[in-house]
C-alpha cells in the first residue's frame, strides 16, 4: 500500500518530467537559427501552465516532508532547493522568449508571423504594429437624416400613384360588383316571367 507521501512524490516526479520536455523543446527552439515566434509563444505559455502544476506538487511533497517524523533539516533544504532550480528555469525562458521575439521582429521589420493572433502587452509588439502602412478607406458621414430629400418626394410620388392605383380599382370594383347585381336581377326577372 502507498502512502500519502509515495503518492506526492510519484505526482511531483510526472510534474518534473513534463516540466523538462517543455523546458528542453523551448532550449531546441531557442537554438534554432531563426525561432518561430508562434512556437515559442506556445511553448512558454505550456511551460507557464506546467509550473503551476509543479509548483503545487512541490508544496504538497514539502509539506509532507516536514510533517514526517525524523526528517533531517538538511534533507528538506535539498529537497527545496530543488524545486527553487525548477522555479528559476521559468523566470529565466521568459527573459530569453522576449529577447527571441523582438529580436525576431526587428529582423524582419514587424510581426515575424504572417497572421499574428496573440502578442505579449510589450512596447516591441506596440511598435511593430504601428509600421504596417494600411490603405486608408473613406466612408460616406451619416448627417442624421434617414431619407434624403429625393428619396423623400420619390416615396411621396409613389404614395399618390398608389393612392390612385388603388382609387381605380375600388372604383372597378364597384362599377363590376353593380354591374353583376343589375345582371343578376335582370336574370331573375327573366325566369320570373318564364
Amino acid at each position: 500500500m502507498t502512502t500519502e507521501m509515495e503518492i506526492a512524490k510519484q505526482k511531483r516526479k510526472a510534474a518534473r518530467a513534463t516540466y523538462s520536455k517543455t523546458v528542453n523543446k523551448l532550449q531546441e527552439i531557442l537554438a534554432a537559427e531563426s525561432p518561430d515566434v508562434d512556437d515559442l509563444e506556445i511553448h512558454l505559455d505550456q511551460l507557464t501552465e506546467k509550473f503551476k502544476d509543479l509548483k503545487t506538487s512541490d508544496e504538497i511533497f514539502l509539506n509532507l516532508l516536514q510533517k514526517k517524523a525524523g526528517i533531517i533539516q538538511a534533507e528538506y533544504e535539498k529537497e527545496y532547493e530543488i524545486a527553487q532550480d525548477y522555479y528559476e528555469k521559468l523566470s529565466t525562458f521568459k527573459i530569453k522568449v522576449k529577447k527571441a521575439i523582438a529580436s525576431a521582429e526587428t529582423e524582419n521589420g514587424s510581426s515575424a508571423s504572417p497572421n499574428p493572433t496573440w502578442r505579449p502587452a510589450d512596447g516591441a509588439h506596440a511598435a511593430a504594429k504601428t509600421k504596417q502602412n494600411l490603405p486608408e478607406i473613406l466612408l460616406p458621414q451619416f448627417d442624421g437624416d434617414p431619407h434624403p430629400e429625393e428619396s423623400w418626394q420619390e416615396l411621396t410620388e409613389l404614395k399618390r400613384g398608389f393612392k390612385t392605383a388603388t382609387t381605380k380599382i375600388s372604383i372597378v370594383t364597384t362599377v363590376t360588383q353593380r354591374t353583376r347585381i343589375k345582371t343578376s336581377k335582370d336574370a331573375e326577372n327573366r325566369i320570373q316571367k318564364s
